[in-house]
């Protein structure tokens, strides 16, 4: 097995690596996993290799989801495949910094963007790229304290943070003002720190339903939980424990949850031991978001932290009204009426409540789609990757200017 990384061409892009005037840009994402994040990076690619401004590479995971969907859009330098147990991780650690230095030797790119999905997430990559005179910029959904998030070492990873890691990217990248603005204030940033909005796949943004009207009959109003079936963040823990506590929602309402995830058996478990329960709330396999909202009156979201949720931008696309917490990356698209406070799954559903009124939830469909259509829609999205492009530009040549 080639244990060594090597430079190759996975996808037919004679325009985006051969004209001599598209500089390169490095995107590493080590992860395994494939979220909310990778699928952003990969939209963030495919705008640039339509721009045709620079030329992107991604040095990702051998085997993983992103390496196999990136090749459509950049050329691909190969991380190893990451083992499990303590040792075969400090190994793989050694091998990734090797994998990385011959990456930067051999691309030599103007910029290298560091994929986390929240911070501390892929320290190592950052820290190899200043040692070796890269301009490294950190792209992060997710900026909160880790306290906030329930980390065990909270406190350490923050305090962490505030001293060393805020200062060691040239500039940072999340996807909102506020997220931006909290960031700079809490871990005391003063490197730049740029945004790129979140979007919705193409096929969503053209897949509309009408979640005002597509109701039949006195049907049970029906509320879908959508995503990765978990219980800390995404807050399934409060949500159960509500609903299990207020069996008389059952005549008006359906709730469905809708993913896959580790809190899958516990719900299972709780729907088999209550049979009141389990009549009007259901577990449901994964299905596309537009299909599982298109069976849909609302979608409600019970997270502790959230970045800017996909899931969330898809409905408002798609024309299914909200329900969300009260949380920097909901509020900057959602109307207030729409958020409750973070845990407070009364308030949750006295919005689902007000909801059932096909008026109100027209407004709210309006309002989301107006909302989306200026901040995250596709040609939004276009236009502020096409606005960040030549900030990080002017950055790395700031950088350049002031190492000479």
């Amino acid at each position: 097995m080639n244990k060594s990384p090597t430079v190759a061409l996975e996808a037919s892009k004679p325009d985006t690596t051969s004209a001599p005037e598209m500089e390169r840009w490095l995107f590493v994402d080590g992860a395994t996993a494939f979220g909310g994040h990778e699928v952003m990076l990969l939209r963030w690619l495919e705008e640039l290799a339509t721009q045709r401004v620079v030329s992107p590479f991604v040095l990702a995971r051998r085997g993983s989801q992103l390496k196999r969907e990136a090749v459509r859009h950049a050329v691909i330098v190969e991380l190893p495949a990451q083992g499990t147990g303590i040792v075969a991780r400090l190994i793989g650690g050694v091998r990734d910094a090797f994998a990385f230095a011959r990456a930067a030797f051999t691309l030599r790119p103007r910029v290298c963007v560091i994929a986390e999905g929240c911070l501390l997430s892929q320290p190592l990559f950052a820290f190899l790229g200043r040692l070796l005179g890269l301009r490294v910029l950190i792209y992060v959904p997710l900026v909160q304290t880790s306290v906030s998030m329930g980390f065990g070492s909270g406190r350490t990873r923050d305090a962490f943070v505030r001293r060393i890691y805020s200062k060691l990217p040239h500039a940072w990248i999340t996807i909102t003002r506020e997220q931006a603005e909290d960031f700079r204030r809490w871990a005391g940033v003063r490197q730049p720190v740029l945004t790129l909005p979140n979007t919705v796949a193409r096929a969503i943004e053209a897949n509309r339903v009408d979640g005002s009207t597509h109701r039949e009959g006195d049907m049970p109003f029906r509320i879908v939980v959508l995503g990765r079936i978990e219980a800390h963040q995404k807050g399934l823990d409060l949500l159960l424990d509500y609903i299990s506590a207020h069996p008389e929602l059952g005549g008006a309402l359906q709730l469905s949850f809708v993913g896959t995830g580790p809190y899958e058996q516990t719900i299972r478990a709780r729907l088999q031991d209550d049979a009141a329960l389990a009549r009007w709330v259901k577990l449901r396999p994964w299905s596309p978001t537009d299909e599982a909202l298109a069976k849909a009156d609302v979608l409600l979201m019970t997270s502790r932290y959230e970045g800017v949720p996909l899931v969330m931008l898809e409905a408002m696309a798609l024309g299914i009204p909200v329900v969300a917490p009260d949380l920097e990356g909901t509020r900057a698209f959602l109307d207030a009426r729409a958020l409750f406070p973070r845990g407070d799954m009364q308030a949750a559903f006295d919005i689902i409540g007000q909801l059932i009124d096909p008026t109100a939830r027209a407004a709210v469909v309006a309002r989301n789609r107006e909302t989306f259509q200026a901040t995250a829609s596709n040609a939004s999205f276009a236009q502020a990757v096409k606005a960040l492009t030549p900030q990080i530009r002017a950055l790395g040549l700031g950088a350049r200017q002031r190492s000479a």
